[in-house]
């Protein structure tokens, strides 16, 4: 049962996640989707089920929509416990030390709060970062996994410990990058779609990362045109007020699915 204070917490991750930080945390959770592939042990384990590669649009929306419908609507709601036990189901019987799927939960948490710190029209407080991490200290939980860190600098420390121990590249994960590439060009202008690669590997927080990946380093000259464009958006945004309405409405349409989709839709198929 989650206790009155941290439904507080879980009420500033909502309004983060969904409103004043959109852009920013839809971002980080991209990138955290891609983190996995640089790690030879999470790659082999996903080419293993081959979900990914079969599907990988519907396997990079997905995740974004268990994660959205869960703090849209709370752990507690109908819709949330659904999800919960999704993701339960799912990781069942997947190879990985606790360590490994606690990583995996780090880079949801980590990442996206990353990407604001470098990005964002502010900088988070203290206490907008804790909200954070009781949200998926919850969700891992909730989920069965291991205790997770109890603060952010905690939370990095565990990820880049693992990333420094763990990281590097294998063919599995050149394999997913393939198979998953197209996630991300779908969603930048058309004119940019050569570029893929580049702009992945410019919006990784780590060159390893990158490396890891297959991806080339993305030339030197480049890294501050790519800052200053995301600065003077981040700028704009700053001047603009607050959206009223939330970023996710659950079951509304959403680029995989445009008709909108019920939750038997999400997750792999059986």
């Amino acid at each position: 049962m989650v206790q009155h204070e941290d439904g507080d917490l879980f009420d500033l991750y909502r309004r983060i996640v969904l409103f004043d930080f959109h852009q920013e945390i839809r971002a980080g959770f991209f990138l955290s989707y891609y983190r996995n592939f640089a790690i030879p042990s999470i790659a082999r384990t996903l080419v293993g089920r081959g979900e990914m590669q079969a599907r990988p649009m519907k396997r990079s929306y997905d995740t974004g929509i268990v994660i959205h419908e869960i703090i849209a609507n709370g752990f507690d709601s109908d819709r949330g416990q659904q999800m919960v036990e999704l993701l339960r189901r799912v990781h069942r019987g997947v190879p990985g030390t606790s360590e490994d799927f606690l990583y995996v939960l780090m880079t949801l948490l980590v990442l996206p709060l990353r990407w604001v710190d470098r990005h964002g029209w502010r900088k988070l407080t203290p206490r907008e970062e804790q909200a954070a991490v009781a949200f998926y200290a919850e969700l891992g939980a909730r989920m069965g996994l291991a205790p997770a860190p109890a603060t952010f600098a905690d939370a990095e420390k565990f990820l880049d410990d693992y990333e420094a121990r763990h990281m590097g590249p294998s063919p599995e994960g050149a394999q997913l990058l393939e198979a998953t590439v197209a996630a991300l060009k779908n969603r930048l202008p058309r004119p940019l779609h050569r570029f893929t690669g580049t702009v992945l590997a410019l919006m990784m927080d780590k060159p390893e990362v990158a490396l890891a990946l297959g991806l080339k380093p993305s030339p030197a000259w480049l890294r501050i045109p790519f800052d200053t464009i995301l600065r003077v958006r981040a700028l704009r945004t700053r001047m603009q007020p607050l959206p009223a309405s939330p970023s996710f409405v659950s079951g509304g349409p959403v680029s995989h699915y445009p008709d909108g989709y019920t939750l038997d839709m999400i997750g792999p198929h059986s």
